[in-house]
């Protein structure tokens, strides 16, 4: 079977369809304290603080590869 292919990549994917739902932002400032409370919670609440979580991550390893690039 035949994957359809998907123009652009996965953080601008999630966010167009986030803008299309209207939930930007809805989670708010991302601390590890509101993150933990959101899972706590469950539901939409638990959905968005494991999507924030994510996003964490993937920052934090783009900031740590960057950082590793060879500037002086």
């Amino acid at each position: 079977m035949a994957q359809k292919k998907r123009s652009g990549k996965f953080l601008q994917r999630a966010r167009k369809s986030m803008e299309k739902r209207g939930t930007v932002g809805k989670f708010g400032k991302a601390t590890a304290k509101k993150i933990k409370r959101g899972l706590a919670k469950g539901g939409k609440e638990a959905k968005r603080a494991a999507f924030a979580k994510a996003m964490k991550t993937i920052a934090r390893k783009r900031k740590r590869k960057s950082g590793r690039s060879g500037r002086r």
